[in-house]
């Protein structure tokens, strides 16, 4: 499952755009009055002027190779979000690394490796090496009939056998929807509770099709 398009929303457009753009060095490919399009690695992640707070929970996936190199630099740019006195938390079920942060408008964004992931690089870390947005967050009210909708209509199953009544992680080592219950906290900010959020997502895979999870504004298209 590769997510090829994100598009989220936001009250602080400008704020995001110097954020991402700037801070982080995310190249800009489109702009209006209302939004902004910048390129993560195989990913556009869009951004949409909003009248209202929203949270959500996107992941980067970085080469293997890097976590030491995407820490020290990601720590120039931002402060790194810790628990229980931790800034990097490892997965066993997952093979998996990440450090947390967040953006201007308070989202919980994660850089992570995945180490089954047969991609390393050479250099110095930058913005070139996140190579695609990996994850999404979708709240839900039953994160157990959202499971049983997405295998049935997206072909997708449970990734690292994670899922529960709390919380599941549905695609695969590229990509993942990660469904939790509403109020949640998203971990490791304790604080930040997961709450729906309108977003469009474009993933490849087949068949070809467009799924609102209703009664959420979650909007996918499944593309070739």
């Amino acid at each position: 499952m590769r997510i090829q398009e994100l598009s989220l929303y936001t009250r602080h457009l400008a704020k995001q755009k110097d954020f991402y753009h700037t801070a982080l060095g995310l190249p800009l490919v489109a702009e209006t009055a209302a939004s902004f399009t910048l390129q993560a690695g195989a990913t556009r992640l869009r951004f949409q002027e909003a009248q209202q707070d929203v949270l959500y929970h996107v992941a980067f996936t970085i080469p293997r190779n890097t976590f030491s190199e995407a820490k020290s630099w990601l720590r120039k740019h931002v402060s790194l979000l810790y628990k229980n006195g931790e800034d990097e938390f490892f997965f066993a079920t997952l093979n998996a690394r990440s450090l947390y942060f967040c953006d201007a408008a308070n989202n919980i964004l994660e850089l992570i490796v995945h180490y089954d992931l047969d991609h390393e690089t050479e250099g110095p870390f930058g913005p070139a090496q996140m190579l695609h947005v990996s994850e999404v967050g979708l709240p839900v009210e039953d994160v157990l009939a959202q499971v049983s909708l997405l295998k049935e209509k997206l072909d997708i199953e449970p990734y690292g056998g994670l899922v529960s009544e709390e919380f599941a992680f549905m695609g695969d080592m590229y990509g993942q929807l990660v469904v939790v219950k509403i109020g949640r906290p998203w971990q490791p900010a304790e604080t930040l509770l997961a709450a729906v959020a309108p977003m469009q997502l474009t993933m490849s895979g087949k068949p070809e099709q467009q799924l609102q999870l209703s009664p959420y504004p979650y909007a996918i298209t499944v593309v070739l």
